[in-house]
């Protein structure tokens, strides 16, 4: 795949909506599931103050060198009260469903 590709790929699938969409989902059941963690990790939330953005967008050879399991992996950066706060990662495979998404905290 070259840039063009990917980019074509990202495109035919939805990908940038779809992963900010799943990005929301998993943070808001995040917030729900873990208020205690959530709380001491967004003091005096205010959804106001999330800036979200895809940081990168990368080809993954995973299972080199037979190059029999690829995906696509989109990296989102989150922001809270102007400072890095988490990263969201999403593995999609080439057939444009997701393998895998989690979020971690800076």
């Amino acid at each position: 795949m070259n840039v063009a590709e990917i980019k074509r790929w990202v495109k035919e699938h939805g990908v940038e909506e779809k992963c900010i969409e799943s990005f929301w989902n998993y943070f808001n059941s995040y917030q729900d599931e873990y208020a205690d963690v959530f709380n001491s990790d967004f003091p005096n939330y205010d959804a106001s103050f999330i800036e979200v953005f895809i940081q990168k967008i990368l080809f993954s050879i995973t299972n080199w060198p037979l190059e029999d399991y690829n995906h696509i992996v989109v990296d989102i950066r989150v922001r809270y009260k102007e400072r890095y706060a988490a990263s969201y990662k999403i593995v999609y495979n080439l057939d444009g469903s997701v393998e895998d998404d989690y979020l971690s905290f800076d």
